[in-house]
């Protein structure tokens, strides 16, 4: 037998275990998905009672109302908000829109005066 037809064999062999190796993972079962007919396991905790639920929506509600108000949290907040009274408000000049703005200022003379004139 000669040197390249042992190549040419051994190559051939090669290329027949990578093709049988991509093949057959595909056969590779997943375990990520249950089984069609598994059912969960019965759970051991039992219904909130409804004093609990009351509960808990009123916890929800009060935490809701806190926070719309702007107000920090006082369990494990690590964010400071300013309170709204030292936030800074818009003067009178910065709420004026521009137009308003130019229209306020006095023109200069002396550009009026040398356009007339042209």
């Amino acid at each position: 037998m000669t040197i390249n037809r042992r190549i040419a064999s051994l190559a051939w062999a090669g290329v027949a275990a990578i093709a049988a190796a991509v093949l057959l993972s595909g056969c590779a079962s997943d375990s990520s998905f249950p089984a069609v007919h598994d059912m969960p396991v019965a759970r051991s905790e039992s219904k909130l009672t409804p004093d609990q639920i009351k509960q808990a929506t009123d916890e929800l509600i009060s935490e809701r109302d806190r926070t719309e108000q702007g107000t920090p949290a006082t369990t494990g907040s690590t964010t400071q908000r300013k309170p709204a009274a030292t936030q800074r408000k818009p003067t009178a000049a910065q709420r004026k829109p521009a137009a308003a703005q130019s229209a306020a200022r006095p023109a200069a003379s002396s550009d009026i005066s040398a356009s007339a004139k042209q």
